[in-house]
């Protein structure tokens, strides 16, 4: 019979060390799992551009006996002309509720005296009465269907601390949700056409003439290059 003590005690450091193994085996399997959201690596995945139809709308103010002024006649023609170009559907003149009649039909009239001389046709406006203009002040407002590019996100959201804080997701060297934000939402406000957004435009024909002009000054040994004239004389010499 063995009757050494340190048999007896790795009898029960094994023991405790498998009591310890199952408990903590245990505890692994009730825990749940902890699900992290990640933030996508490419500014373009975390705050896309959204291609839609949206209203383009101008209100044009009552305009007083001498008709419109410089300012408003302006905005009508640029408007007309944007519609004309990007426009879906009629030209929508809304016509304000509880205005003088009078004045409301000579404003319509000089948008229509301005619609035709940026080459609109008169029947290209549709006037509907009771919808929606200017919250607070009489005018009848112009309204078109057109494709239009925004920013699905919304910029300046900070939903991590920056500096780490309690958590450790700064220490992941991951970029930070709001980066990116404002040059996507500055590419979708200055985009001429939204449909290049989605794919590009087809190549356009050559310049037969130009092409030809540059192989012959190769063929000679000449500069192909185009010679812009410039003046040499410098700002500081011409002053006096």
């Amino acid at each position: 019979m063995n009757t050494d003590p340190r048999s007896g005690y790795a009898r029960a450091g094994r023991a405790v060390l498998l009591l310890a193994i199952a408990l903590s085996a245990s505890a692994c399997a009730r825990r749940a799992p902890e699900v992290v959201a990640q933030i996508p690596d490419n500014y373009t995945e975390r705050h896309p551009i959204q291609i839609g139809d949206t209203q383009a709308t101008l209100d044009v103010f009552l305009a007083p006996n001498a008709g419109l002024d410089h300012r408003q006649a302006t905005d009508v023609k640029d408007f007309v002309e944007s519609y004309r170009k990007v426009g879906k559907g009629p030209l929508v003149a809304s016509l304000p509720p509880g205005a003088p009649a009078g004045s409301v039909q000579h404003t319509l009239g000089e948008i229509r005296r301005l619609a035709a001389s940026k080459g609109l046709a008169p029947g290209a406006i549709r006037v509907t009465q009771g919808g929606q203009t200017h919250p607070t002040a009489a005018s009848v407002r112009l309204s078109f269907a057109r494709l239009d590019a925004r920013l699905v996100s919304k910029c300046g959201q900070w939903p991590h601390d920056l500096s780490g804080g309690p958590s450790l997701q700064s220490w992941e060297n991951r970029p930070y949700y709001n980066l990116g934000c404002s040059y996507q939402s500055m590419v979708a406000a200055q985009v001429a056409d939204p449909i290049d957004l989605i794919r590009s435009r087809p190549e356009s024909a050559i310049d037969i003439g130009k092409r030809l002009e540059d192989i012959e000054a190769v063929r000679e040994n000449r500069d192909p290059t185009t010679k812009w004239p410039s003046d040499q004389v410098r700002i500081n010499s011409s002053i006096q």
